[in-house]
């Protein structure tokens, strides 16, 4: 399951829970989107204290959106994590390794407001030189 939380426009919100399915990753990528009609960059927060896991077709649609958004990936200015798994939070942290414009910061579940403020400070790309 997938529900949108409360957050400025520039930060994608998402609490995940249970198991993520297709419809609940198209509502996700509609909403992203939508966010970056409006902003050059955004920041993401994602609660994913009670992610249990996502389908095949969500995991198909996953990486269909990851290759369709290559060369992009600088507008993703920031991902924090809320996680209390451990082995969630050095995958997150060990996949921002491979997106030098975007940071990405796992959270404890107590720090959820330190987790979306990290993740609204998003800064704009530096200019095309």
């Amino acid at each position: 399951m997938m529900d949108i939380l409360p957050s400025p426009s520039h930060v994608a919100a998402y609490r995940f829970s249970g198991t993520l399915d297709g419809p609940d990753y198209d509502r996700c990528i509609a909403d992203l989107e939508s966010r970056l009609r409006l902003h050059e960059r955004i920041g993401i927060f994602c609660d994913m204290t009670g992610f249990t896991g996502l389908t095949a077709e969500a995991m198909g649609k996953d990486l269909r959106y990851a290759l369709s958004k290559f060369g992009e990936y600088k507008r993703f200015a920031r991902g924090a994590i809320l996680t209390d798994k451990q082995w969630l939070a050095r995958i997150s942290e060990f996949a921002g390794h491979f997106f030098p414009n975007t940071e990405i910061r796992a959270f404890a579940p107590g720090e959820h407001d330190a987790a979306l403020a990290w993740a609204s400070d998003v800064q704009p790309l530096p200019p095309k030189g």
